[in-house]
């Protein structure tokens, strides 16, 4: 069976001497494993289209257990995002999200939009990436179905932020009174809450120039890292050990 769709190169390792295997976001399949055969020859004509953050047009034969990448055409390669070891990390930690929560035959095209743009706006040069990133990672959790309580006490509902504590284990701000339902729950600024609210609601492309003091992003990485840790179940990631090296 063949399928036609558009996708993002996630990940491209070798499968043998000629042969590429890709891990491919695609529109129509979700995330799919597929063979490009003799894309690793200088010659190629899948070379182009088939690296990592590509966005191309697929033409995909569907096996018994993995998809064979009939052709490829490139539509966006980011080369600027390869090019530079900051966007570079950045990027491959967005690509690496992506991939822990995307699975074969479940589409998610919010996810998928949101990918595209945020490769984007990387690829650029005069933007705030910090604020990128932070953008990403809320609507990530939100389109992952992680969302996290930012406006109301995810106990009782109360809507009083003042004097909040954030529970990652219970997902999202909790009031004062609700506080002994999770004794590990860490205290948290009503100004950083303000802001992953603002990143949450608004067009991750309207921000791309929006400075963050840097104690402000650096509180809130650090909570969304804690909350992405502690629901999708995945503790290493690769990428963000460079990011936080840079």
């Amino acid at each position: 069976m063949l399928i036609k769709t558009e996708g993002f190169v996630i990940k491209n390792r070798k499968y043998s001497e000629n042969d590429s295997l890709l891990a491919i976001f695609t529109r129509k399949a979700g995330k799919i494993n597929a063979i490009a055969k003799g894309a690793r020859k200088p010659k190629s004509n899948l070379l182009a289209g088939i690296q990592p953050f590509c966005y191309s047009d697929f033409v995909l034969y569907k096996g018994r257990n993995l998809y064979t990448v009939s052709q490829c055409e490139p539509k966006q390669i980011f080369y600027t995002i390869r090019e530079d070891l900051n966007r570079l990390a950045y990027g491959s930690y967005v690509l690496e999200l992506t991939e822990t929560v995307t699975t074969e035959g479940q589409t998610n095209n919010r996810l998928f939009n949101l990918l595209g743009k945020t490769l984007h706006i990387l690829a650029k040069e005069d933007i705030e990436i910090n604020t990128v990133i932070r953008a990403f990672e809320l609507k990530f959790l939100v389109y992952s179905g992680y969302r996290p309580s930012l406006n109301s006490c995810v106990s009782c509902g109360s809507k009083e932020i003042a004097n909040i504590r954030f529970s990652f284990k219970e997902g999202g701000i909790i009031c004062p009174q609700c506080v002994q339902t999770d004794p590990f729950a860490v205290k948290i600024s009503d100004v950083t809450i303000k802001l992953a609210d603002y990143l949450l609601h608004k067009d991750i492309m309207e921000i791309q120039k929006l400075k963050i003091h840097d104690s402000l992003n650096n509180q809130l990485k650090k909570l969304i890292k804690k909350y992405i840790m502690t629901h999708i179940n995945k503790y290493e990631f690769k990428s963000l050990e460079i990011v936080d090296k840079l």
